[in-house]
């Protein structure tokens, strides 16, 4: 059975996103007011969860360093916040299996979120080659 099955499914992740940034607000290591503006506008952090916990084929939303290194800033802060995510998607009463399922996920993801690595452009040429050589 999939992490994604365990904690409840689509359903249960998009419920828990409330109470994740209601948590996020009350703790005074978080500013989450440009992460606020995230969960108001898209869906990207329960999207990409859905698909971490192998509830969704393929992600393709805002990438997850763009997501949480706004509020993430040092390992301790990823840490806490790991924390409040694991407290919400299994309403407090995570198996021990479970959560240290979840916990070995987000950990491979914290090189991406605190020490992202930037990207080169790609360059798109929609001219012909041969008008290249001209």
């Amino acid at each position: 059975m999939t992490l994604y099955m365990k904690l409840g499914g689509r359903k249960a992740i998009m419920r828990a996103m409330p109470h994740l940034l209601a948590r996020l607000e009350q703790d005074p290591c978080f500013t989450p007011g440009s992460f606020r503006q995230e969960f108001e506008r898209s869906d990207d952090l329960s999207e990409f969860l859905i698909f971490l916990s192998g509830g969704a084929p393929f992600y393709d939303g805002k990438p997850i360093c763009e997501l949480l290194s706004p509020i993430c800033t040092c390992a301790d802060v990823y840490e806490r916040f790991v924390d409040h995510l694991v407290f919400v998607l299994f309403n407090g009463r995570p198996t021990a299996d479970d959560e240290s399922h979840l916990r070995q996920l987000m950990g491979r993801l914290r090189p991406h979120v605190l020490d992202p690595k930037p990207v080169a452009p790609v360059k798109v040429y929609s001219v012909e080659p041969e008008m290249l050589r001209a």
